[in-house]
């Protein structure tokens, strides 16, 4: 997949999902940056745009049909294309769906879809979901990373085909490690890797200090982000993750950075725009 020329790491996509002709959910364009953050309410298509994307870049043509299947009506549509890649899906007027994707070669890509805190913890995945299967693939093989330091020290045995945290020389299973040791374990080791991370709200219920420390790391970091979010305290640590870094004294690499609300259409966040997220965060402080 091609990189616009001149911008190392940018790559423009359009994205159109009409469930029905009667009603379109989103439709518009932008650029996918070395980070991209997406906004946006409930059901504005933030998941659904990470799901299509994933099996864009890894050529999933199941969970694309398995996506079109749920999500659109008869008659309905969708299409993603990203640089020079396109995967259209479509249902007939009889029902049936069905999906075609450019062929291309295969990118690394990892889907952090909503509940993978549980798969990862507790290692159940869905036989049929090659996008759980390959998350849990990947905290097997990150965990066997030995050398750099980490803010969570997470190791894999060989011979119980078990995952634990270390702290002060114990083991304790990773089923009873905290959200942030898993989380931000994973992430820390898989921002250094040459692959899209594509969370799916995966850092909102973070404290806010791992998001911090977690937006530090991607300022150096080897990997194309996408992270949906509802946080305007996700949006704002990703998309400053320089200046973050440089207050964490860690590295900063000069990296893209866009950002987006979906809100029917796809509109780019200005750093002084209004955003759900401002309405989110007014009422996170009239509620809390």
């Amino acid at each position: 997949m091609e990189s616009r020329e001149g911008n190392i790491g940018e790559v423009d996509f359009y994205f159109s999902v009409v469930p029905t002709a009667e009603k379109p959910l989103l439709e518009g364009s932008g650029t996918l940056g070395g980070v991209t953050i997406i906004m946006g309410r409930p059901g504005t298509g933030k998941s659904l745009f990470l799901r299509y994307l994933f099996a864009l870049l890894t050529e999933d043509y199941e969970l694309a049909m398995r996506t079109s299947e749920q999500v659109l009506d008869n008659g309905g549509w969708a299409k993603l294309r990203v640089g020079n890649i396109l995967l259209d899906c479509s249902k007939s007027d009889e029902g049936e769906a069905g999906c075609s994707i450019t062929p291309h070669p295969r990118e690394e890509a990892y889907l952090f879809y909503e509940g993978v805190l549980f798969t990862l913890k507790h290692r159940l995945m869905s036989p049929e979901s090659a996008e759980v299967a390959n998350v849990v693939k990947l905290l097997e093989r990150l965990a066997r990373y030995k050398e750099g330091r980490w803010r969570y020290d997470i190791s894999y045995s060989d011979s119980y085909k078990k995952l634990y945290e270390r702290v002060d020389g114990r083991l304790i299973d990773l089923a009873f490690a905290s959200a942030a040791v898993v989380t931000v374990g994973v992430l820390e080791r898989a921002l250094r890797l040459d692959a899209w991370l594509l969370l799916d709200g995966t850092l909102d219920y973070l404290f806010p200090e791992e998001v911090l420390y977690l937006a530090g790391v991607a300022a150096s970091g080897s990997a194309r982000i996408v992270v949906a979010t509802h946080s305007p305290w996700v949006l704002d640590a990703f998309r400053f993750n320089g200046a973050v870094a440089e207050h964490l004294h860690m590295p900063v690499m000069q990296r893209s950075v866009r950002a987006y609300e979906f809100t029917g259409e796809v509109e780019e966040i200005g750093s002084a725009a209004k955003t759900h997220g401002d309405v989110f965060e007014k009422l996170y402080v009239l509620c809390g």
